[in-house]
């Protein structure tokens, strides 16, 4: 195990000993997090999302037969991508304008990091962040964003598949 994995391992382990002690109180647990976005529900505050999509793909390529219908060659996998919707409403404890924008400047810096739900991690690899797509639905007389829903897509981030790169 190197240290990345043994420091994910802590935050799993530490993040469900916290989940128990919230419920115990009274409060909601951790439904996962992607950097330092934490996935929460609790009475005070909900900070999720839906419709969470996982694709997976194959490459290929197509090869022309004179005569004859195509023939496809298999590359090799794709990374994979995931995509869901987040709603964020000031009524449960959530500032929308502050949360679109923390997602934008992830989005602006590149910045990878595990995608957990349920204390595990998805997929085998990190994840980046890669699009951003806000609405505001609700605007105060003041201007002020009430509730907003954002789209997020996460693509598969994979380093090297050669050792010493």
């Amino acid at each position: 195990m190197d240290y990345q994995e043994i420091k994910e391992n802590f935050r799993s382990k530490l993040k469900s000993s916290m989940n128990s002690l919230l419920s115990a109180v009274g409060y909601g647990g951790v439904i996962g997090t992607f950097g330092d976005i934490v996935f929460t529900v609790s009475s005070q505050k909900a900070l999720t999302f839906n419709s969470l999509k996982r694709a997976t793909k194959a490459r290929t390529t197509s090869h022309e037969v004179i005569g004859a219908k195509p023939i496809i060659e298999f590359l090799g996998p794709d990374g994979e991508e995931i995509s869901f919707s987040m709603q964020f409403l000031a009524s449960m404890g959530i500032n929308p304008t502050k949360e679109a924008n923390k997602l934008r400047e992830m989005c602006n810096r590149g910045e990878v990091a595990f995608f957990v739900l349920d204390n595990k991690r998805v997929g085998d690899n990190k994840w980046i962040l890669t699009d951003v797509s806000e609405s505001a639905e609700t605007v105060d007389n003041t201007g002020r964003i009430i509730v907003s829903s954002v789209d997020v897509t996460l693509k598969e981030y994979v380093v090297s598949y050669y050792e010493g790169s």
